[in-house]
This record gives structure tokens, C-alpha cells and sequence, in this order.
């Protein structure tokens, strides 16, 4: 129903900023300080891409189902391949937190 609507509303546009924020500091904290303009630049790249890819995904899917819930599961696909490459990324420790041998 609508209250459903808005509290889901509401709750993405809480985290959503904060999400933003951590994948580019942790993207910041991966490159080359050299090439951050080349890197974000790319990052950028992207972005734009998955603007356009993932209500293109959602459109495909809900034509394909004819439904649009159904179309929306196409993101899924999306979000387990980030988790799946996110899950191989491998963050260094600070050098004051590594043990020293």
C-alpha cells in the first residue's frame, strides 16, 4: 500500500548517501593517488552506464514476464555480481594497525 510505498521510500534515501560515500572512499583508497583522475574519471564512466543499464535491465525484464515486479528481479543478477567481485576485494591494513614480525 502507500505507507509501505513511503517507509521503503524513506529508508533507501537514508542509506543511499552513505553508501555512495564508502564506495568512493574505499575506491579512493584502492588506486594509484597518481592516476585519481583517470580512475574516477572511469568510476564516473560507469556511473553513467548504470543509469541508463539498469532501468534498460528492469524494461527488458518486465517485457520479457509482463510484469513489472518480475522485471525489477533483474537487478538481483546486478547485485550478486557486485557482491561476488566485492567479496574478492581484499583491503589492505593501515601500516600503524599491521603486526610487525
Amino acid at each position: 500500500n502507500e505507507m509501505q510505498f513511503y517507509f521503503v521510500a524513506a529508508v533507501i534515501g537514508f542509506v543511499q548517501g552513505g553508501v555512495q560515500a564508502l564506495s568512493r572512499s574505499f575506491y579512493a583508497k584502492m588506486i594509484p593517488a597518481k592516476y585519481a583522475g583517470e580512475y574516477f574519471g572511469f568510476y564516473n564512466l560507469i556511473g553513467k552506464f548504470a543509469s541508463v543499464g539498469g532501468p534498460a535491465l528492469v524494461a527488458i525484464g518486465a517485457t520479457l514476464t509482463g510484469s513489472s515486479r518480475y522485471g525489477i528481479l533483474g537487478l538481483l543478477v546486478l547485485f550478486i555480481a557486485g557482491g561476488m567481485i566485492l567479496f574478492f576485494v581484499r583491503e589492505e591494513l593501515p601500516r600503524s594497525t599491521r603486526l610487525s614480525n
